[in-house]
Parts: structure tokens; sequence; C-alpha cells
């Protein structure tokens, strides 16, 4: 259970108000907290893992839930002391004649203050305009070969082609370390004959034709076919190269800089002072240990900084 946030508390100001509570917000919350700080965590609960039932490469939690992990983790941030606002920031605001530096707006019209900002609002994947794609997105479509690949080791799999070009020529190279039965469907992007020799090198079947529809295998557990043609293709295990989007757009409103499309950062803080992000938002090869060690790396920073700020009054 979420704490609702009191109307009453909604004009009062908070050490830090960290807008996310993925894993890297609710790491960098739980840090903070433990640090006695007053801490916000404003999220919508909607995790980019969230259509994922299992995990995988996280110390002494394989193939356990996001979403139960997360639900553990705000648990642990409410212990400590933190509070749970159940909404969506809307934008980020110089708190002026205020005590505070800063001004979070919600989507509800109320504001909370705080002297420092957490952005881990992660990333968007898009995926190929492909029928059933989505639906099976995180349950038996993948894009992450650390993530998911040993899951498929030896095992007959496809990886269709994404809005992400070279990240799909990667992940369809690195997955013949976990088996030899790769097979490549470009779905339109053009592969360089030097990128068609080293895949063919690899032992990748490339197969020209548009896949037209994804579903479930029947066969297969976790497997899927493929509308190929005039044909079905059945497959163990099937791979994609989704674009990534940073969810980053109240960051660029409050006017932190941008460099090669991401919002510049140096460890964390961006170029405004008292904002600061962590995760995918900023990084998309993030996993979920990486995001959740960003967090807590970002939130020692932040103490840090309001303790120097504090000692030098």
């Amino acid at each position: 259970m979420t704490h609702q946030w009191g109307r009453e508390k909604i004009s009062m100001g908070v050490d830090v108000v960290i807008i996310g509570g993925g894993f890297a917000g609710t790491s960098a919350a739980i840090t903070l907290a433990r640090a006695n700080r007053s801490v916000a965590l404003v999220d919508s609960h909607q995790p980019r893992n969230r259509f994922s039932e299992h995990s995988h490469g996280v110390l002494g939690f394989d193939s356990a839930s996001p979403i139960q992990m997360l639900e553990s983790g705000r648990q642990e941030f409410q212990s400590f002391g933190g509070e749970v606002i159940p909404e969506t920031a809307k934008s980020l605001m110089p708190a002026e004649g205020h005590s505070h530096r800063w001004t979070t707006e919600l989507e509800s019209d109320e504001v909370v203050y705080s002297r420092h900002v957490i952005v881990a609002t992660g990333i968007t994947d898009k995926l190929p305009d492909i029928p059933g794609l989505e639906q099976l997105w995180g349950n038996r479509v993948f894009h992450c070969p650390y993530c998911h690949g040993y899951e498929a080791k030896n095992k007959n799999l496809a990886v269709i082609g994404g809005k992400n070009p070279p990240f799909t020529f990667r992940i369809a190279k690195l997955l013949t370390k976990w088996t030899d039965r790769v097979t490549f469907y470009p779905h339109g992007l053009e592969l360089s004959q030097e990128e068609k020799r080293l895949m063919e090198s690899l032992g990748i079947t490339i197969e020209p034709n548009l896949v037209q529809g994804v579903r479930e295998s029947e066969r297969f557990d976790g497997g899927v076919v493929l509308d190929v043609g005039h044909e079905k293709k059945e497959y163990e295990a099937c791979f994609t190269g989704p674009e990534f989007v940073p969810n980053d757009s109240i960051l660029k409103q409050a006017g932190c800089a941008v460099e090669h499309g991401w919002v510049k950062e140096d460890s964390g803080m961006t170029s405004l002072e008292g904002i600061w992000a962590a995760g995918n938002v900023i990084s998309s090869p993030d996993q979920m240990p990486q995001a959740m060690g960003a967090g807590a790396a970002v939130a020692i920073k932040v103490d840090q900084k309001m303790f120097d700020e504090d000692i030098s009054c």
C-alpha cells in the first residue's frame, strides 16, 4: 500500500523530490530516506519492465517478478519515513520566493517544493509495427541478450529487425554466443555487404521476407510463430531491437542542456543546479542492477551536496 499524499502536505517542502519509481528512482529514494532526508517519490507506477514476468541477472533474485521487487522496495522506502505520491509530475520550475530551490507541479495541479530533484523516468521502447508483437513484449519477445540470452541457450531463435538498426544488428550477432541457431529477419533494414558477411560467418541465417505477424507458439513454452509470406515459421525464442526513447520531457522543459539527443549530465548532475538524473532516462543500456546502482550513487551525491550546503551556511 502507498500512502496517499495528504492535501495539507502538498505546500510543504522536502529535501528531495524523486520523479519516477522504477529501479533507479526507488533505489535513490531508499538511500536518501536512510540518510535522514525528507523524500517524496512521485510515481505513476508504469515502470518499463512492467511487461516482464521475470527478471534475470539480479544478484539473489533470479526469475523474480520486477513488479513485486519494486513493490517491496517501495514498502522499504516508506518504512524509512519516505512519502509516495501516486501521481505524474508534469513540470519543474524554479521555486521563486520560496526557501526551496525547485517546484514540482503534478498532474493534479498541486505542487511540491524541494531543494533537489532526481528524475528517473526511464525510457520507452518503440517496437516494430508488427501485429501481435506488442502483446508478447517482455513475455515471449525480448531485446537484451544479457537479460534473457541464457534462457535462449541452444534454442532455435529469431531476431526481428527493429527501429534501432545498430542495436538490432549487434544483438543478432551477440546471440550466437548462446545458440548456433539464429535467424535474422531484417524486416526492411538494409544490411551492408560487410554486415551480411559478418552475420553469415557467425552462422546466422538471413531471411529477407517481411514478418507480417507474431503469435504465441503452442508447441514451445516461451516460443513464437511468425507469419512470413505464406508460411508459418516457429521459433523457441524471439528478440527484436526497439528504438530507445528517453522519457526526458520534464528535464527538457525545465531547461536542461541536451547533447546528441540525450540530456547532458555529469555523474548524474544536469546543467541545472539542483536537478539530477539517473537510470535509463540518461543511459539506455542500464539494466536493473545498473539502474539500482546509478540511483544509489546519485542519491549519495545529492545527500553530500546538501550536507556541504548546510555546513557552509
